[in-house]
Parts: C-alpha cells; sequence; structure tokens
C-alpha cells in the first residue's frame, strides 16, 4: 500500500538501523584521557558484550569475538588508524579512520569488522520516517533548545539566552509546523487520488 505514515520516506523501513548496532565512540575514549598513551581497556555495552580496546596516540587495536546469525564464533583482532585535525582554540580532535573507506569518523560500529555507518550499510531512526515524522523530529530538537536544560519548554523565553536567538528559534519552529501542516494535506489528498483512481479501475 502507497502512502500512509511511511509516505515519501528517506529509507525503507526494514533497513538496519544504527541504534541496534553495537559501537565504540572516539570522543568517549578522548574525554576520558585514553589517547593521551598507551592503556589496555574493556569497553562494556549495556546488552553484557564486550569489547577489548588497546589504544595508543596513533592507533587502537580491537579485540572480540563476532558471530553472523547461526555461524561459527570467530574471534577479531583489528587495528584502526587514527588521524587528528587542530581545534581553532589549540589543542586537536582525534578521529577513526574507518579500515574500509579511508573516511574520518567518530563512532565505528562493531560486527565481523569494525566500520563507519555508510560501510555497515546503516541507517539512523530518523531516515526511515517520513516527511511529518522527519519534521517531528527537527521540532523536538528546537523545543530542547527553548527549554534549556528542562525537562521540558515552559513556552516562555530561557533565562540567559538572547531575544534575537529565541525568536529565531521560535521561527524554525512554527515554519515546522506550517510544513506539517502541508505534508499533512499533501499527504492526505495523494491517498484520496490513489483511492478514487482504484475505484475508477
Amino acid at each position: 500500500m502507497k502512502g500512509g505514515y511511511r509516505s515519501r520516506a528517506g529509507r525503507p523501513g526494514w533497513h538496519a538501523k544504527t541504534v541496534s548496532a553495537l559501537r565504540i565512540d572516539i570522543r568517549k575514549l578522548h574525554r576520558e584521557g585514553y589517547l593521551s598513551g598507551s592503556y589496555n581497556l574493556t569497553w562494556r555495552w549495556g546488552n553484557g558484550a564486550t569489547l577489548g580496546v588497546i589504544t595508543s596516540p596513533k592507533s587502537i587495536t580491537l579485540n572480540y569475538r563476532y558471530r553472523y546469525r547461526e555461524s561459527e564464533w570467530q574471534d577479531v583482532n583489528q587495528s584502526v588508524a587514527l588521524n587528528r585535525t587542530p581545534c581553532h582554540y589549540g589543542k586537536d580532535r582525534p578521529w577513526f579512520v574507518c579500515p574500509s573507506c579511508n573516511k574520518r569518523v567518530a563512532i565505528l560500529y562493531i560486527e565481523k569488522n569494525p566500520l563507519c555507518r555508510k560501510c555497515s550499510g546503516l541507517v539512523y531512526p530518523s531516515q526511515s520516517e517520513d516527511a511529518i515524522g522527519r519534521s517531528w523530529y527537527r521540532t523536538r530538537k528546537i523545543e530542547s533548545k527553548l527549554a534549556a536544560g528542562a525537562e521540558t519548554w515552559n513556552y516562555y523565553r530561557p533565562k540567559g539566552m538572547r531575544h534575537r536567538t529565541y525568536e529565531r528559534l521560535l521561527a524554525v519552529r512554527l515554519a515546522e509546523e506550517q510544513y506539517r501542516d502541508r505534508a499533512f494535506v499533501a499527504q492526505a489528498w495523494r491517498e484520496f487520488l490513489e483511492s478514487f483512481t482504484k475505484c475508477l479501475s
């Protein structure tokens, strides 16, 4: 059936999502100081899976066991190079170098080999949403900024936020509401035309 809540979505809903994959984030390693020297540590995920990590300023080595569906367990020992880019206010920012495409990335996804998101064939959950769903996602991000650390936005300008910034965020939020209205009308019209065409055929 065409149309519906996935009308004009960016990616098929059956694509594997980033939220379901194990991953390692170089920003966390950097914040905790593990890239300033040589360390041997264990990265743990909430589901109990573990990853052995040996760090150095120029590379890291990942040790883990991988199993695809019902196949045999395989031991993986993969070295991943690091790349650094200078920051505007001194120091530098580290990146993983994807072993497959050699691009700089902040996150590697752990499968048979550690790969970036694109090489792993993963998509973000928002990429499988329709136009209205993506608009709601953008609206929630705006309201999170307006909430300024609180759980919900109280529809007032946060203390310390500039009036110009506040008015800009309000304008963007209003534009998203108008976009959803237009998208809803267009979607309803398409579904009506499809149903009407089926009745005539």
